[in-house]
């Protein structure tokens, strides 16, 4: 078939093959970013999606907005501030998960040829969706902190990009976290460059340890944020959003239209439901109680069977574990073997968008018993170190 050009560059999908692997009931799959699944408010949900077609199923059936259901941008909206202001319903335009809203920005904002800068490393959905769009990515150095914002303006110096996409809080894939300093120097060279981030926010709410850090959308004017339901409800119903100035909104719906119309009417009214309950804060705690023994039970598994053969980043919330071994060259290289020994990584050279040669490895722990990582991270170690 004559398919479009950009597909000739994006190869084979490694995690659409991962995910076949996972289907095999004896493997243990530390490689997706799969919520737990026996956490999900299922019964709650159930009573939501119930009370959505007793009392609204005709118009839930309905074609609907565009930029989203009401009562739920209302709902977002009260839940946000800009650069220190009352977020608004116009602010707001939900999209059909956040993967969507990175996908809705390329189409809206690049034009093939121009540069994105991404931290490094980075979410390989983003590279992926942004190179749908046939963008220059370009990465910025990072340290503990994420972004080093002296790099930054170097690079700044050299080329304009559209846009700065970044995940400030347990980043994915290094579950790194920006220091408020950090986040406000970053800032301050952004306004002096004119420059638009992308502010990426899946994880947010699941911090173990720590203060919650305002978000950058909070702090700064030139702003865009992304938000999610996927990882603090249930991610097959597909519900994210973005946050940005009306006009961007605006863009962004003419965008949406040509793409699905509007996202799910029913879903977005039950998830309202669900909000309106007030069940969610209570949830998020459960979820970050959990998510937290699972990430000890990683690191304790890795220190008892890896020793001094890694370093790791552990992180204070989030999903992942990003883990560098000391004695081996290439990650990439033990996939088959570890295939073999029925437990699934990533390996850390898909978030760099040269897909370098590294050491370094994604670990999922969020959708797996501390019993489980445990065995996993035993396969791990026997099918790399021996």
């Amino acid at each position: 078939m004559n398919y479009a050009k950009w597909m000739n560059d994006i190869g084979d999908s490694f995690i659409g093959e991962m995910l076949k692997a996972a289907q095999n009931p004896s493997m243990i799959s530390f490689a997706g970013g799969l919520p737990a699944h026996e956490l999900f408010p299922d019964q709650a949900l159930q009573r939501s999606f119930q009370r959505v077609f007793e009392e609204q199923g005709k118009p839930a059936l309905q074609y609907a907005q565009t930029a989203g259901h009401p009562p739920l941008r209302e709902w977002l909206a009260s839940q946000h501030s800009r650069n220190g202001k009352p977020a608004k319903m116009e602010n707001i335009v939900v999209t059909t998960g956040s993967q969507q809203g990175l996908s809705l920005l390329a189409q809206t904002f690049l034009d093939p040829g121009d540069v994105v800068f991404l931290e490094m490393p980075t979410y390989l959905g983003a590279i992926q969706a942004f190179q749908a769009f046939r963008a220059q990515l370009r990465m910025i150095p990072c340290d503990e902190q994420g972004i080093i914002p002296e790099e930054l303006e170097k690079m700044l110096q050299e080329v304009t990009p559209k846009f700065l996409y970044l995940i400030p809080n347990y980043q994915n894939p290094s579950g790194k976290v920006m220091g408020l300093a950090r986040r406000l120097q970053l800032l301050r060279v952004a306004q002096i460059y004119d420059l638009l981030i992308v502010e990426d926010n899946p994880y947010g709410e699941l911090r173990f340890e720590g203060e919650k850090l305002p978000n950058l959308l909070d702090l700064g004017e030139n702003v865009i944020y992304l938000g999610t339901f996927s990882k603090v409800l249930a991610p097959g119903l597909r519900v994210g959003y973005i946050v940005a100035e009306e006009d961007i909104v605006d863009h962004l719906c003419q965008t949406k239209e040509g793409v699905d119309l509007h996202s799910n009417n029913l879903t977005q009214r039950a998830v309202v439901e669900f909000l309106q309950e007030g069940l969610l804060p209570g949830h998020i705690e459960t979820l970050r109680k959990v998510y937290k023994e699972r990430r000890q039970a990683m690191v304790e598994a890795i220190e008892r069977y890896l020793g001094d053969e890694v370093e790791m980043i552990v992180p204070a919330g989030g999903l992942f574990l990003w883990a560098r071994f000391k004695n081996i060259a290439n990650s990439f290289d033990y996939v088959e073997e570890t295939i073999r020994q029925n437990v699934l990584y990533v390996p850390g050279s898909f978030f760099y968008t040269d897909q370098r040669i590294t050491s370094e490895v994604r670990l999922n722990y969020s959708c797996s018993t501390p019993e489980v990582i445990d065995e996993g991270i035993r396969r791990l170690a026997r099918a790399i170190v021996g």
